[in-house]
């Protein structure tokens, strides 16, 4: 299904010499949160690059607020924010669950447009982020979203190339990492690649868009975060709020009152004078005296 729904998040992200991939995965504040690769964004906070939405034809400014790179364990995300409010895009959130069943991807290799491409699982690791497919991975893919052909959601980026085949990493790992704020983990394998995103690129505008970006190995938050929205467990999780009461007639509610006091009252006589009378008898009535010579009860005329 290389042209699933979740292709509206694709972005285009561009630096000074290089163009890479993203997704849109949540809003805050108005503004739209894209995910991409560390080594196609940087690690600086605060740094802000172009970004063209494809499914509406809209290029944004957009810095990074969060990133996690390693060039020793399998750490390479970053999380960037627009800059002015966007939400013309629904997002695509991401999963904490393990990838399961068929996935699609779609980014811009070599820094153009395509239709889209369907991957087949080779491998996926039950310990690290590693989750290798083919097709291989082609340049300015990086960044990509991989979305599930079932519910949709994104469960991977991708990010390198190992082997002759495509490989990324699994957002059910990456949360794991934004959670711990870490990028600890285990170490790379040999033969992993991260996809050169260098391109001639003389047809993309690249006005507005800073010098390449600094990678640093470590993990990297604005100060202001304590959690963000674009995980999908999250909203399944929250309890939805309670509708608001409608309003009532102010002269219903005292006469609501009223009764309420009333039906006290008589429950506290009751329970007063039961507890004085419990287990007195009533006193019998006095009958009147039989003469020695009547018959009793006569029926008749």
């Amino acid at each position: 299904m290389k042209n699933g729904e979740s292709i509206r998040a694709v972005v285009r992200v561009l630096n000074k010499n290089s163009c890479g991939s993203g997704s849109i995965c949540g809003t805050r504040n108005g503004k739209a949160l894209i995910m991409t690769n560390a080594h196609v964004a940087g690690t600086r906070i605060g740094r802000v690059v172009q970004c063209d939405v494809e499914s509406t034809g809209e290029r944004v400014s957009a810095r990074v607020i969060m990133a996690a790179y390693s060039d020793r364990t399998l750490s390479d995300w970053a999380i960037l924010e627009t800059v002015e409010p966007c939400s013309a895009v629904q997002p695509v959130k991401l999963s904490k669950k393990r990838p399961a069943g068929s996935h699609y991807t779609k980014g811009f290799p070599k820094c153009r447009k395509h239709t889209g491409t369907d991957v087949t699982t080779v491998d996926m690791s039950n310990t690290t982020p590693l989750w290798r497919w083919n097709p291989n991975s082609i340049g300015g893919q990086s960044g990509s979203g991989v979305w599930s052909d079932n519910d949709h959601l994104q469960y991977g980026v991708l990010t390198w190339s190992w082997g002759g085949r495509g490989a990324g990493q699994q957002t059910a790992f990456i949360y794991k990492q934004a959670r711990n704020r870490t990028t600890a983990g285990h170490p790379r394998v040999d033969g992993l690649v991260e996809v050169s995103t260098d391109y001639d690129m003389q047809e993309v505008s690249m006005e507005g868009v800073e010098d390449d970006p600094i990678i640093e190995n470590g993990f990297f938050m604005e100060t202001n975060i304590t959690e963000l929205p674009i995980w999908a467990e999250d909203d399944i999780a929250k309890p939805k709020p309670k509708p608001d009461p409608k309003p009532t007639d102010p002269t219903t509610n005292a006469i609501q009152e009223k009764l309420i006091e009333y039906h006290r009252e008589a429950a506290e006589f009751h329970e007063k004078w039961y507890d004085v009378f419990e287990g007195v008898k009533p006193p019998e009535e006095d009958k009147p005296a039989k003469r020695p010579d009547d018959p009793g009860c006569t029926f008749g005329l």
